[in-house]
């Protein structure tokens, strides 16, 4: 089955809006965004060290610490965030999951799939954390 992003993306994006809409002098905690998310706290973890591997967030040590982002939420694309959780190829397998599919053994979904995913992938690039923030 189809799925545009994973469950743990699911969740970064959650994190991410509750975080952005919540921080204090642009720092947020993982257990303040885990409470008014309703994410469990281990999961959130991991999503929240996936963008900071990505470069999204920093770690900020010490008491008062936690995260915060490394760029405005108005910089940050939906499909950075996808790709950060996710991976760069999230969206190079194909689309009725068959493992043979390629342009040389193209599934009867693969051409029209292709033309569908560069207009998604621009739609995906063009909406901002900021975006999210005022739905």
């Amino acid at each position: 089955m189809f799925r545009l992003y994973s469950k743990g993306c699911e969740y970064a994006i959650r994190a991410l809006i509750c975080a952005v809409s919540s921080a204090r002098e642009g720092r947020f905690r993982a257990r303040d965004v885990c409470e008014r998310s309703g994410i469990p706290e281990a999961y959130t973890r991991k999503v929240l060290q996936s963008l900071v591997q990505g470069g999204f967030l920093k770690t900020v040590p010490g008491p008062g610490g936690g995260y915060e982002l490394t760029r405005s939420p108005s910089a940050l694309t939906l499909l950075e965030i996808i790709r950060a959780v996710d991976g760069e190829d999230t969206f190079d397998s194909c689309v009725l999951g068959l493992p043979n599919c390629d342009q040389g053994n193209p599934c009867p979904l693969h051409r029209m799939w292709a033309e569908e995913k560069a207009r998604l992938l621009a739609q995906l690039d063009s909406i901002t954390l900021k975006d999210l923030l005022t739905l």
